[in-house]
């Protein structure tokens, strides 16, 4: 390896490039992964409430305080939006209890639903 004399110490210009085109990569690989972060953290949050959603009708059903509502759909407000809850009532093989299943979607949302819940309800 040569060795440097007075005014050769220090980086060349192609060195300094390299090294920019490293971190730049390197940094990129980071902001990808964060953002990456933040999207799946959104997710979990939106499909949580969901899941409160469904879970809150359910209860509702169960305690016979909106029976009328065990089929159709409804909009429902929590947590600051507006929720698409759909659900629907079948026959179980006793005549006195009725199978509910509720789905859940974001208000707006043409995607499949982020929650759903399968609950039976006493007949009144």
């Amino acid at each position: 390896m040569p060795v440097r004399r007075g005014s050769e110490q220090g980086m060349t210009l192609i060195e300094v490039l390299v090294a920019l085109v490293i971190v730049a990569i390197a940094l990129a690989a980071v902001i990808r992964s964060v953002n990456a972060g933040v999207v799946n953290t959104d997710y979990l949050k939106q499909r949580n409430i969901a899941h409160w959603v469904a879970m809150n009708y359910a209860s509702e059903l169960q305690l016979q305080l909106s029976t009328a509502k065990a089929n159709g759909q409804h909009e429902i407000e929590m947590a600051g939006q507006t929720w698409q809850l759909q659900s629907k009532a079948s026959q179980t093989a006793d005549s006195d209890i009725l199978r509910v299943e509720i789905r859940v979607k974001k208000d707006g949302d043409a995607e499949s639903s982020l929650a759903s819940l399968i609950t039976y309800v006493a007949k009144p």
